[in-house]
């Protein structure tokens, strides 16, 4: 059987625009600690200015228009850097337990500070390889611009999980599938429609088992 792979307009802007302002307290501290810890660990790009971050943050809040996202219980951050997409979406999910993962153990040790100083008790931390971090059948992975598609499904192997959310560019879907065997359900909700030059060639892709 053949990967199945669809494209769609991804059509939900405004809740995430919704998410920022219901929750734009909580996110103005988080960006102030980003920008904090990212002069002293190199989080994100050096030079990224505050407007940057708060797009990266809404960015991140698109996830929580997945069906697939919502139905999970568990939510694993692979490859989180500074937090992105993670503690967005555990600030604005306080009943789903987010956990960040990275290689980097000092972007996890800021994030733990993050966590804290956010009082986010269902926000966790595991460093390491995603290939080591449990994930159960109730797991949705997601993912900022950290993996291609391949190297995430070598990683995470044959065990079970609900499915996968990434946000990368609209045509790696295509291209990063060499090498996956286990057939697989892909749809690709682009968004380079919107006015902002930030989303051009981006997309958020889920993937489930077939």
């Amino acid at each position: 059987m053949e990967h199945i792979i669809q494209t769609h307009e991804f059509e939900h802007y405004d809740l995430a625009d919704e998410l920022l302002q219901k929750y734009s307290d909580e996110i103005r501290d988080y960006v102030d600690q980003l920008l904090w810890w990212n002069e002293r660990v190199n989080l994100i790009s050096r030079d990224v200015s505050r407007e940057t971050v708060v797009e990266h943050v809404r960015h991140s809040l698109m996830i929580n228009s997945s069906g697939l996202f919502k139905s999970a219980e568990i939510i694993i951050d692979a490859g989180t850097g500074g937090g992105l997409p993670g503690i967005p979406l555990a600030l604005v999910n306080r009943d789903k337990t987010v956990v960040l993962n990275d290689v980097v153990s000092k972007k996890i040790m800021a994030c733990k500070q993050m966590i804290l100083k956010a009082r986010l008790s269902n926000c966790l931390t595991k460093n390491g390889s995603i290939a080591d971090v449990e994930i159960n059948e109730s797991t949705c992975i997601v993912t900022k611009h950290a993996f291609k598609i391949n190297d995430l499904m070598t990683m995470i192997g044959e065990r079970p999980w609900l499915g996968i959310i990434m946000l990368k560019g609209a045509e790696e879907a295509q291209e990063e599938m060499d090498g996956v065997s286990e057939p697989l359900r892909i749809n690709v909700f682009k968004l380079d429609q919107s006015v902002n030059p930030f989303y051009n060639g981006k997309a958020l892709i889920e993937i489930t088992r077939l």
